[in-house]
């Protein structure tokens, strides 16, 4: 399966297709090229050199690109690897450090071929006059780029932020359709309990049934939730699964406490075990088996084999979608589908908020 990637390449082809920027690498191009012819024809000293201009020219082309291409580079990954409003302190002292160190391995590079191919000597004042304009250059064109990549960042978050409400109330609306009236329903799942005193089978499914319904009053305000608490919840809806198809279903988990703290959207994991439980054939000749796992401390796998029904189960299309929207928001990670011919596998990246 191939993941989605938004590189800054794919930004501005997207800017493109709303009429931006369609002629960006003929701007680039063009703007290199009367850069490099700007930077030879005002500067005196390629005037008093001995050797042809275009040596010079051609020399200051290149340098131009490196330059140029290069902060464009530094600009992307940055973008890719730092959130701009999440940790923009980051983003400034990565792109500083990097565009800095450019410009110097670029201007020593140019220095050294001028000299030896264009037969032109430089002082220090020299060296450092071409320092200062290639640093010029570069900040012009990366607060283009960054200018451009934080137009599409925001415009990104705004479209994930509505997605997010959307399927936060979703989410909340499924939540209220179960709920009917939820104290008549914790009144009357009490006296069941007090009912069936004496049976461990029916009391223990009526204090997990009663813990799972408790658990999803209490997130329906919520974003977040540690996994620690997602688990104890999916424990309990696993339970309950197992107490209709017995020996059939089977869900292991092994999770060590370590990663207890990083947070998940509420019922993501239950969700996820609903959905392999809909979708496939459960029985004696072809059961389930569910893994819940921990891969290189950045994801929680779930991983089931796949056996599915001949008839489908209606979908409501509430599941994958909503967690994916709701990952993308809280934490700029995208959410794992891998398909095989035996396997389904979803995983979903670690992460951490203040709860």
């Amino acid at each position: 399966m191939k993941e989605s990637n938004n590189g800054f390449k794919n930004n501005f082809q997207e800017l493109a297709l709303e009429g931006n920027f369609s002629g960006e690498i003929v701007i680039r191009i063009a703007g290199i090229t009367l850069i490099s012819f700007l930077s030879v024809i005002l500067s005196s000293k390629f005037a008093q050199a001995d050797a042809p201009m275009w040596i010079p020219f051609i020399i200051s082309f290149f340098r131009t690109a490196a330059i140029w291409n290069g902060s464009m580079l530094i600009i992307q990954y940055s973008v890719k690897r730092f959130s701009m409003f999440k940790e923009t302190f980051k983003v400034i002292i990565f792109q500083i450090t990097f565009l800095t160190l450019l410009v110097l391995f670029v201007e020593i590079a140019n220095i050294y071929f001028l000299e030896t191919f264009a037969e032109i000597s430089f002082d220090k004042s020299d060296k450092i006059n071409l320092f200062a304009g290639s640093w010029l250059i570069t900040f012009m064109i990366s607060a283009i780029y960054a200018s451009v990549a934080f137009f599409i960042q925001w415009k990104t978050n705004l479209l994930k932020n509505q997605a997010l409400s959307k399927a936060n109330l979703e989410a909340r609306y499924e939540t209220l359709r179960s709920q009917v009236n939820p104290h008549f329903l914790f009144n009357s799942l009490n006296t069941l309990l007090v009912m069936v005193n004496g049976n461990q089978a029916a009391s223990k499914y009526v204090e997990n049934l009663s813990g799972f319904m408790r658990y999803m009053l209490n997130i329906r305000d919520k974003f977040a939730v540690l996994l620690r608490d997602e688990l104890k919840v999916a424990q309990q809806y696993v339970y309950l699964q197992k107490s209709r198809f017995g020996d059939k279903l089977s869900v292991n988990f092994s999770i060590p406490e370590s990663c207890f703290h990083y947070a998940i959207p509420p019922l993501s994991l239950q969700m996820i075990i609903e959905n392999a439980i809909k979708h496939n054939v459960i029985s004696k000749d072809n059961p389930l088996e569910v893994n819940i796992y921990v891969e290189e401390n950045q994801y929680l796998v779930i991983e089931n084999n796949t056996q599915p029904k001949i008839e489908k189960e209606p979908s409501t299309g509430f599941g994958l979608d909503n967690i994916r929207n709701r990952y993308l928001y809280l934490s700029g990670k995208e959410v794992k589908i891998l398909v095989s011919k035996t396997t389904f596998t979803v995983k979903l990246p670690f992460f951490e908020v203040a709860l």
